[in-house]
């Protein structure tokens, strides 16, 4: 089976241990006792097929033609009413991911060409580009990402976001997989049809199992991470991965600092105030009934 992309987690469990001593007669004896470890559990991304493509396509469709008909509104008609209030780009933004997406398609383009040549044949000019084109593709679909998350977020509730959040979970549905205890690949899902899929889900869900829930967080991020990017080559998709989770790592550990130095400065103000034994009048004016 063609894989996108490979993780592993760590689940407690109940493993048999045999430990061998020697008793007072110099004989060897085994002593067996069951004792908990973390084990190595893999799972992965199947890498999506055609079939799956078209698929998935007609389920979006389905959804979106459910959302418009229980009255949500479709982006081109939400939009409409923003610019009717004056927008919500400015024109200087606009312009700048216009030819943020023009200079993507280009560099994109670019860089397929120079890998379709045979590495051997590659001059040592060509790799380097190929290297500064990987990076700065990679840069520049980080900024794609997030303006596209930010755009998201102001159209949460149209029916193309709606079919949008189902198709994803389809994805999901589909493309979960794990490797079982007798070192076999199998859906994560089981290999049934959608509803046999999400039956399958609910009951992952209501056992409440903080392991398994893990995964299927894991899974719902690589596959919504999969579903924005829009690429299935599974190195490209990879560097993807490790570029944004050390973005996120960085974005939390300043996210860290920034928490730490606010809790110094609280405890600063807080000893401030006990040494000034804080407002003199606070305790006589506090709980004075009204007048009248």
């Amino acid at each position: 089976m063609k894989k996108l992309y490979n993780f592993t987690l760590q689940k407690t469990e109940k493993v048999e241990e045999t430990v061998v001593d020697k008793n007072d007669k110099g004989q060897e004896v085994k002593t067996s006792t069951e004792v908990e470890k973390p084990v190595d559990k893999q799972f992965f991304l199947k890498r999506p097929t055609r079939r799956l493509f078209d698929e998935a396509e007609l389920y979006y469709a389905v959804k979106l033609s459910e959302g418009i008909k229980a009255g949500l509104l479709t982006r081109a008609l939400l939009a409409k009413r923003f610019s009717n209030d004056g927008g919500v780009l400015g024109e200087q933004e606009k312009q700048e991911f216009q030819e943020l997406y023009e200079e993507l398609f280009e560099k994109q383009v670019e860089h397929q060409g120079l890998l379709l040549k045979a590495k051997s044949e590659r001059t040592e000019d060509e790799e380097k580009k190929i290297e500064e084109l990987g990076q700065w593709l990679q840069d520049a679909r980080s900024r794609v990402q997030e303006f596209e998350m930010q755009q998201s977020s102001l159209y949460d509730q149209t029916a193309e976001n709606r079919a949008r959040n189902k198709t994803i979970l389809w994805w999901v549905l589909h493309l979960a997989h794990q490797v079982n205890d007798d070192n076999e690949e199998e859906a994560f899902f089981g290999s049934g049809d959608f509803d046999s899929r999400i039956e399958k889900y609910d009951l992952y869900e209501d056992d409440e199992d903080e392991f398994y829930l893990d995964v299927i967080n894991k899974f719902f991020y690589y596959v919504s991470f999969w579903y924005v990017s829009k690429t299935s080559d599974p190195k490209e998709f990879e560097e993807l991965i490790k570029y944004a989770e050390q973005a996120d790592l960085a974005e939390r550990g300043k996210s860290n600092i920034d928490d730490a130095a606010e809790n110094e400065e609280a405890e600063k103000t807080e000893e401030t105030e006990e040494e000034g034994g804080g407002d003199p009048f606070e305790d006589v004016t506090e709980g004075t009934p009204e007048e009248g």
